[in-house]
């Protein structure tokens, strides 16, 4: 059984944000101890750099340093010009309005550059007579903390963009698996059962596998979108299943339409090997052929309705559906047997 914490927070949010809190504050120390150590001007922006760039995983911390880096740098420049050139003794207030007009452009473009606006800030605020000085104390603090974030990242509970892509994966087909559930069933009964925090379950774990995909580095990103793109093509034949039960007074899938065992049957083996793909357990050859002879017996044996066309319909669609999960979980099986090799 799923493990539960107060306030809706499963377990994987908790370790998550304990993971996030502790690299944060070791960078943060870390920082802190070097540059009062060696008198390093700027501690604060030296500070604020070193739990900024701290991401819940090691892909998304790269991925964050090097947009940070080029956006601190360009950010430094603007700013140092704005209060090179800038007239009157009004340098500061005039830097300030050119930085956050440029930057905040930029960034409307380049999310990943808002971060820049820290150091078009910190050098936009700088004294008018010693410009350079100051810009390079304050980029040097900058990009100390993001070194040391980067470090602590990688040696403080590390975290893998592609193990986190995977874990939301796993959650994504359990979560496909108790809606494949559910929707045979309503196909059988008068009143459907609802389905809503399923669906939000799944839709909040696919999702969030693909936004860790997209930061993996170091491991295969390619062969884990794949996954996830045939979890959606599962979870995508499921939805024809349950829109076939919505549509329906039931009887799809009863004892009138002959097929009630059968479809029991390869309901509960798909399950059974989605949910042996999410909790990463041995699937064998065995079962996906057994599922593939099951849906073509339902398909064989299904009977149709003299005065209902429309029931015929819907079964039909309901078969359709079927073959759609059957060949998405071939489809798993052969990325895990080639992930394997």
């Amino acid at each position: 059984m799923k493990m539960k914490l107060p306030l809706n927070i499963d377990k994987s949010q908790l370790i998550d944000a304990l993971r996030l809190a502790l690299q944060s504050s070791v960078s943060a120390l870390i920082t802190f101890t070097v540059m009062s150590s060696y008198n390093i001007p700027e501690i604060f922006l030296g500070l604020l750099s070193a739990v900024l760039i701290v991401e819940p995983s090691i892909g998304n911390t790269f991925n964050q340093a090097k947009g940070r880096i080029l956006a601190t740098l360009v950010g430094s420049a603007i700013g140092f010009l704005c209060v090179s050139v800038s007239p009157w003794g009004f340098a500061t207030a005039i830097s300030i309005f050119i930085v956050m007009f440029i930057m905040n452009g930029i960034s409307s473009y380049r999310p990943d550059w808002r971060y820049g606006v820290v150091a078009a800030l910190a050098i936009a605020l700088g004294s008018e007579n010693d410009a350079l000085s100051t810009s390079l104390d304050r980029v040097i603090a900058i990009l100390i903390g993001v070194v040391i974030g980067i470090v602590v990242s990688l040696i403080v509970w590390p975290d893998r963009a592609s193990n986190r892509s995977r874990r939301y994966l796993n959650k994504a087909l359990l979560a496909a698996s108790d809606r494949f559930d559910k929707a045979v069933i309503n196909t059988r009964q008068t009143e459907n059962e609802g389905s809503e925090s399923i669906e939000l379950n799944y839709h909040k774990n696919i999702d969030a596998a693909e936004r860790s995909a997209e930061a993996i580095r170091f491991g295969d990103k390619e062969k884990i979108q794949k996954e996830i793109n045939i979890t959606k093509k599962l979870y995508n034949s499921i939805i024809i299943i349950h829109r076939v039960a919505v549509h329906s007074d039931s009887h799809v899938s009863d004892g009138e339409a002959g097929i009630e065992n059968d479809s029991e049957n390869a309901k509960n083996l798909a399950c059974k090997i989605t949910k042996a793909f999410a909790n990463n357990t041995e699937v064998k050859t065995s079962e996906i052929e057994e599922l593939s002879d099951m849906v073509d017996n339902i398909k064989s044996n299904i009977q149709s309705s003299d005065d209902d066309k429309r029931i015929n319909t819907l079964r039909y669609a309901f078969i359709f559906g079927l073959y759609e999960i059957k060949d998405s979980l071939k489809a798993l099986y052969d990325a895990e047997q080639n992930k394997d090799n």
